[in-house]
């Protein structure tokens, strides 16, 4: 599993052939594919044609959503009621028929015996047999939650707020997800955040686990350096 790529593709193939995944070997990406870092087009192009699988993440539902409202105001003449920047539109005018098809493909989440995959958090309360739309969107927003483990939003974050994976029991099994930036994988006892910030200047990271029973048991961390500029505006916790 690899942590949120967001357009490194350099950092991407070094990772992979530091690893050297056989033809066997299933790789899954947690998430983020777009955005932010200097390739994102091609990193997802690099993706389809290898076969790599992803999860869906925050920043491809963007762009899904985008296109929704883009074809509507086609129709319609409807005013389009989200903004991109100037590098998101460069992106999104860039991505094909084709490429929506394949993001629309991305799961929200991955469970594969007790080793469950998703981009951002889950809540104790959230059970992923039963689970409905509006729950499903969570998984891609999740960070942190309030003392009652009320979801909360970056403008609603309060200093008592913890990251949802201190308050996780592990009902839903062992979870791997992206999302939120460290500065090394955080590892808790029901979970693992693989996101280290690579476009931020950090490092990507992956995780290889090959007891999905007990996914946490027999685990190796494999990481390369960043090839981007350190973002001093955000801090890595």
């Amino acid at each position: 599993m690899y942590g949120d790529l967001h357009g490194c593709l350099a950092e991407f193939k070094t990772l992979r052939a530091k690893i050297n995944p056989s033809k066997n070997d299933r790789e899954i990406v947690i998430g983020d594919i777009l955005d932010r870092g200097p390739s994102s087009n091609e990193l997802l192009a690099y993706i389809r044609k290898n076969s790599i699988e992803s999860i869906l993440g925050n920043h491809e539902y963007k762009y899904i959503r985008y296109q929704k409202h883009y074809e509507k105001f086609l129709q319609t003449s409807k005013k389009i009621p989200m903004k991109l920047t100037s590098t998101e539109a460069k992106i999104f005018e860039t991505l094909t028929d084709e490429d929506f098809s394949y993001l629309k493909s991305f799961p929200y989440f991955i469970k594969i015996d007790n080793l469950t995959l998703l981009h951002a958090g889950i809540t104790n309360k959230i059970n992923l047999d039963k689970i409905d739309k509006d729950d499903l969107s969570k998984l891609l927003w999740i960070r942190t939650l309030d003392k009652n483990q009320k979801i909360l939003s970056l403008k609603d974050d309060k200093d008592d707020a913890k990251h949802w994976s201190e308050y996780y029991n592990g009902n839903q099994g062992i979870i791997v997800y992206g999302h939120q930036a460290f500065k090394d994988v955080k590892i808790n006892k029901y979970s693992l955040g693989i996101d280290t910030g690579c476009v931020y200047g950090n490092k990507l990271t992956a995780v290889i686990i090959e007891n999905t029973i007990n996914p946490l048991s027999d685990y190796e961390l494999v990481s390369v350096p960043s090839k981007q500029k350190r973002d001093k505006q955000y801090e890595l916790r």
